[in-house]
């Protein structure tokens, strides 16, 4: 890292799409720091700034949990020559000049988290100076910086893992060498983040309470919830006791900077934080989401609405934990998800519909059974890329186009699978519709008018996201489209529950508890409990009843409800899992084609590559040359 740039050069804008009063405070970019902080106004604007470098969760080409996995795939490398973060997929990922580069900032799509540090130490440097502010709140501002703090650390332990502290700002006239600092090791970087969110916990407020005031703000909800995230991090393979290759990394002066020795102990610290912020969050009434209709819709649209409106409704929403007010689905960003012509008048130039959900997604939902289709002994799974008629049945109807021919893959799913899917033959509920008898009819074949008609902007795969376009959106005659905008659940309580479920599991192997946290999230949906589900369906009826078994199932289970989120491809590398996953084919369907027999044909698109040393970014050589003691990522 460069520490010694002036703080002019560190202070940078930000553009907030939101109604939050807080978010749309103009950022501070006062080249005289006694003038940002002389006096409240003054000093929040730099409040603001601190804020400013969090993640863009819905930038579509920066995310890296969109288009660096295997959930969502493009068409055309010259197309979408500016997503840095498929190009990581396509294996663009380099030493010399990193895509996504966190670390330097080099890419505008990507701020660096270290201005982000640099601007928190600068505020906890000054914020005593300002005259007219209290102390309780100069505590509280204090500590959603301290928080921002820890969590830019965070970010960067995720992408690089062991990282230089900062915990102060070195002066500028300090002596040559200062600022070239070497990676502290993975537990002390944990250990550092945590004391940085420990120690402001009791002067954040406890929940926003004036929404259009406050939210985006760090509460105490927030830090809890980010808390047991944080410490499940620390406690997961990639970080508690690995040996792998890309673990194989010491300082120039020789110092391990992982711990290949796995602590047990770590869980029991992630489970006693999941556990409290669950008992936190529900004592603020936090809830799992559940659909109010305004009609009678069949029990089967309200479970799948449950798992939609859960991601796309903002407002009134009592799961999300936090919600990013600062990167908002704007109708445009719905667009990029959602099928042109999903009914006559979806015209707007607005609906793209590119990001493209992979047939590798799409086989990890359960079956209408609640296990997976491989192992449900009643599910056709060597047949089911078959083609089959959808009966004109209830059973079918609403999720089906009836009489139509698909695939028998897209037949006898679980709720979220129609929740969170749109597909050929399949049906789109939107309120505009009025009910769920009159859902939209999707075609997606070549001659269809929700196929490839657009030369550079198409579904490339088969499959589109309904989790990402709010049911209430409208379209109408001359293009016109009105959309609900929402902001980015950063942290829903069903990740939480997940959480627990996950340490407990990993402390003392199966648990009531454990299941009934799992359980939680799928009676959500229409399913059964873990252990009634596989006695009853599964070919391996018992593998609730083992540690191995069950981490399989809440890995399965984490995939089904957080699809297309951005979440899958964060928790295939912190299971270490990636290396496994992510060397597989991606598929979809052959959209060229305009009848099912030829449409429905597996095409492969890309055969990708993930090594072991992919689970952390490579440092650039620029910043290499000017941070001698800098290591090297391994394997770069």
């Amino acid at each position: 890292m460069n520490f010694k740039k002036t703080i002019l050069g560190l202070l940078i804008g930000i553009s907030l799409t939101s109604c939050n009063k807080f978010l749309d405070v103009v950022p501070d970019n006062a080249p005289v720091l006694d003038q940002a902080f002389a006096m409240r106004t003054m000093a929040e604007r730099y409040l603001v700034t601190c804020y400013s470098t969090l993640p863009q969760n819905f930038s579509i080409s920066s995310n890296p949990g969109f288009l660096s996995g295997d959930e969502f795939w493009l068409s055309s490398q010259s197309t979408y020559s500016g997503y840095n973060n498929w190009k990581i997929a396509l294996g663009g990922q380099n030493g010399d000049s990193p895509l996504l580069n966190t670390w330097d900032g080099n890419n505008p799509t990507a701020p660096s988290f270290w201005v982000g540090i640099t601007n928190c130490n600068t505020f906890l440097e000054n914020i005593q100076k300002v005259p007219d502010m209290s102390d309780a709140e100069k505590l509280t501002w204090t500590a959603e910086v301290n928080f921002l703090k820890a969590y830019y650390h965070f970010q960067l332990l995720k992408r690089y893992g062991p990282i230089p502290i900062m915990d102060k700002n070195i002066p500028i006239y300090d002596a040559p060498g200062s600022s070239q600092l070497p990676r502290n090791a993975v537990d002390e970087c944990f250990a550092y983040i945590i004391k940085l969110i420990d120690g402001g916990m009791e002067y954040l407020m406890d929940d926003v309470t004036a929404a259009n005031q406050e939210t985006g703000r760090i509460t105490k909800l927030v830090a809890k919830a980010m808390k047991a995230e944080i410490l499940m991090y620390a406690a997961s393979p990639l970080f508690n006791g690995n040996n792998g290759p890309e673990a194989a990394l010491k300082n120039a002066d020789g110092k391990e900077l992982f711990n290949h020795t796995y602590a047990a102990d770590k869980w029991q610290l992630a489970a006693t934080a999941c556990k409290e912020a669950i008992d936190y969050a529900e004592g603020l009434g936090k809830k799992l989401y559940y659909w109010t209709p305004a009609g009678a819709p069949q029990t089967s649209t309200k479970y799948q609405m449950n798992i939609r409106a859960a991601v796309s409704e903002s407002s009134d929403n009592p799961e999300i934990l936090w919600l990013d007010t600062r990167s908002i689905a704007t109708g445009g960003v719905q667009g990029q998800f959602m099928l042109p012509r999903y009914t006559a008048n979806a015209t707007s130039g607005s609906l793209l519909g590119f990001m493209s959900a992979t047939l590798n997604i799409v086989e990890k939902f359960y079956s209408k059974n609640g296990v997976p289709i491989e192992e449900d002994k009643s599910y056709p799974y060597t047949t089911r890329f078959d083609l089959v008629t959808v009966p004109s049945t209830d059973a079918y109807k609403y999720d089906l186009v009836a009489g139509a021919t698909t695939v028998r893959m897209n037949m006898d799913r679980e709720n979220r699978f129609y929740g969170t899917l749109i597909f050929d033959a399949g049906r789109l509920y939107m309120n505009q519709a009025g009910s769920d008898a009159n859902a939209y009819n999707i075609d997606m074949k070549y001659a269809g008018p929700s196929g490839k008609v657009d030369p550079n902007y198409y579904n490339w795969t088969g499959y589109a996201a309904k989790k990402f376009y709010n049911y209430q959106n409208t379209v109408g005659a001359s293009s016109a489209y009105t959309a609900r905008s929402f902001g980015f659940p950063i942290m829903r309580l069903a990740n939480l529950y997940l959480y627990y479920a996950e340490a407990l599991n990993e402390i003392s192997g199966p648990t009531p508890e454990a299941y009934s946290y799992i359980d939680r999230v799928r009676q959500r949906v229409g399913l059964k409990g873990v252990v009634e589900s596989w006695a009853n369906f599964s070919i391996n009826p018992t593998k609730p009843a083992t540690k191995e078994g069950l981490r399989e199932i809440i890995k399965s289970e984490r995939t089904s409800e957080f699809a297309l989120e951005g979440v899958r491809f964060w928790d295939l590398r912190r299971w270490k899992d990636a290396v496994k996953e992510l060397n597989s084919p991606i598929l979809g369907w052959d959209i060229n084609q305009s009848t099912p027999g030829s449409y429905y044909r597996t095409t492969l698109f890309y055969t990708r590559s993930f090594m072991d040393r992919d689970y952390f970014w490579p440092i650039s050589l620029n910043e290499r040359r000017r941070n001698p003691n800098l290591v090297q990522s391994a394997g770069w």
